[in-house]
């Protein structure tokens, strides 16, 4: 499989890159810093500030608001996206629940490396991301708050 075919298909597999062309995919990986982080070890922690993003290119990687599981990500998803949005402290805290291997992109590389085009892309497919996550919250507050009512 050649390089642009790669990265096709990461262009289709990876939210964030949904609609962005191969090449740019491979222009935003060429910039960014690929990781093998070993299972139990703390990518972030809640309250700290940072400025990368990554994404789960395999492994899996759990987001965690103390010992409570908020989110279990697998190859594809994205994680720690805030960061290139917002300058606030991190709101959970995310640990390798299995030898994972991630992509990391910081905001500056982000900001320099992508044409506006492909920036606007990327960003819808994070609010996207950030949407359907907040729907899924909102549902799980609604069944809790049935729940509730019910006892």
């Amino acid at each position: 499989m050649s390089d642009l075919a790669k990265f096709e298909v990461l262009a289709k597999r990876v939210e964030l890159f949904r609609g962005v062309e191969p090449e740019n995919v491979a222009k935003i990986f060429s910039r960014g810093t690929t990781m093998r982080v070993p299972k139990g070890e703390t990518i972030f922690i809640k309250g700290t500030t940072g400025n990368l993003m990554y994404i789960v290119l395999g492994g899996k990687v759990g987001i965690f608001d103390g010992h409570k599981i908020l989110a279990s990500l697998t190859s594809g998803d994205l994680f720690g996206e805030m960061a290139l949005i917002n300058a606030e402290p991190r709101s959970a805290t995310a640990l390798a629940m299995e030898d994972s291997f991630l992509f990391a992109l910081n905001e500056q590389t982000f900001h320099k490396l992508m044409t506006k085009s492909v920036a606007i892309k990327i960003l819808l497919n994070i609010v996207t991301t950030l949407s359907h996550r907040l729907k899924t919250a909102n549902e799980k507050l609604a069944e809790l708050e049935v729940a509730q009512e019910g006892s």
